[in-house]
């Protein structure tokens, strides 16, 4: 269903603030998850928006930027405790932050926990990288999701990492889950009544399923290596910065069991090891040869990491209008009815 870009941001607004969000945080939020959408990243966009909208009370309290505070602040390092506020408003502070003690020191590191989900790290990154410099960030996927090579109880979670480099033109940027496929994905699946993919969940007896509601654990990417990748990223985004790892997570609601997040943001400031400048022109070569080389038979265009996603973005942008469920457009006037 086709919605004006603009009108869908102006509603998701309205129903934030008047539940009580102020207008300067409805738009941080919103810009999220609208950006979820521009990228063509539907199962972080809209469709994740109203798990949290239809909890109202829930949503507002998580919306109180006065209550994130840094704990720890080093030269190069700070911990943030987001007090489970959104994790766009906690993001945002660490971002800001992580920027600055790159910039003064070449490199920041800051992390945080007890935080709600930031959606795309790669988004995260991103900012970084419009800075002129390199944006690494892990977040914890929350509750056990993933199976360890080899075995099917969920012990880890999907724990996305983004990183983010600058060239002379868009940055090269990567947002991925560490497991086949993010969560997102089984929940879009039941919402819309859709089949999973084939061998990227398991049930309960370890076999893999399409049903999305037979899934018990989801399997890491690339057999070992993304089980190896995804141990680093749950320690980064867990135990590194106090939201605990595997079973031992910091819950967020002890009734329901639900667990923060938490997640590690690094900024690098290139300028400290080679002229800024060459950097970025090196990196644009770089892209340049990689887009040039041979193509295996079949393939029309190599991409290089974010350009598919920005290439949608643009398309987006330029017609004003994007692809939106019809279930999550009802849902939506569903809850304008009522304000």
């Amino acid at each position: 269903m086709k919605v004006q870009i603009n009108d869908i941001r102006k509603k998701c607004e309205k129903i934030l603030t008047k539940n009580g969000v102020t207008l300067k945080n409805a738009k941080i939020i919103i810009d999220d998850y609208i950006e979820g959408e521009l990228l063509g990243k539907t199962s972080h966009g809209l469709l994740a928006l109203f798990d949290d909208v239809y909890k109202i009370k829930e949503m507002v309290k998580n919306t109180d930027d006065t209550k994130i505070k840094i704990e720890k602040d080093h030269f190069t390092t700070a911990l943030i405790n987001g007090h489970r506020q959104a994790g766009q408003l906690v993001a945002q502070i660490a971002r800001k932050l992580t920027i600055k003690k790159a910039k003064k020191y070449g490199i920041g590191i800051v992390g945080t926990y007890n935080a709600k989900s930031i959606l795309r790290p790669g988004s995260q990154a991103e900012y970084i990288s419009k800075e002129n410099l390199i944006g690494l960030v892990f977040h914890n996927g929350g509750g056990p999701l993933v199976a360890p090579y080899g075995g099917i109880d969920p012990v880890i979670s999907t724990d996305p990492i983004g990183y983010a480099i600058p060239t002379t033109k868009l940055p090269i940027v990567s947002d991925m889950a560490i497991s086949e496929y993010a969560w997102g994905k089984v929940r879009v699946s039941k919402k819309l009544g859709r089949k999973l993919p084939k061998n990227a969940f398991l049930n309960k007896k370890g076999e893999t399923t399409e049903n999305p509601d037979d899934v018990f654990s989801a399997l890491p990417f690339g057999g070992y290596k993304g089980y190896a990748l995804g141990i680093m990223s749950e320690i980064f985004s867990g135990s590194l910065v106090g939201n605990g790892v595997g079973f031992n997570k910091v819950d967020d609601n002890k009734k329901n069991h639900k667990k923060t997040r938490g997640a590690t943001y690094i900024a690098i400031d290139p300028s400290k090891f080679v002229d800024i400048n060459k950097f970025k022109k090196e990196n644009t070569q770089l892209v340049k040869e990689l887009k040039s080389s041979r193509k295996r038979k079949g393939i029309k265009e190599i991409l290089v990491p974010g350009e598919s996603a920005y290439k949608n973005k643009e398309k987006c942008l330029k017609r004003g209008w994007f692809d939106v469920h019809k279930k999550t457009i009802d849902n939506l006037n569903e809850l304008l009815s009522t304000l």
